[in-house]
């Protein structure tokens, strides 16, 4: 039998969550709102697989670009091209400018 070439593939210690980190998310990730420009760390919560980004993006710093429905477009620049993503609000969090 072949190996998986699936997306989750090798993600056991990226997904994981702390013991602390388990059970409901808290409603103030729901609810935060982010404005077109604003910078924010990818951070995947395993739990909710829906609009959840590619575990290559997790910890990267992106950039607001709009919204789209509950979802957020965001931009990620490479070293030469521009990657843009489609994430919702719980796989995102503010970026602490310091």
């Amino acid at each position: 039998m072949g190996k998986s070439q699936g997306p989750r593939r090798k993600s056991r210690a990226v997904l994981t969550k702390k013991i602390r980190e388990r059970g409901k998310l808290p409603l103030s990730r729901l609810l935060t709102t982010y404005e077109a420009g604003e910078k924010v760390i990818i951070n995947i919560d395993s739990a909710i697989h829906k609009g959840m980004p590619h575990k290559r993006f997790q910890g990267q710093v992106a950039t607001v670009v709009c919204r789209r429905g509950r979802a957020y477009v965001l931009q990620i620049p490479q070293t030469k091209i521009v990657k843009t993503l489609i994430a919702l609000p719980e796989h995102i969090r503010k970026h602490q400018d310091g």
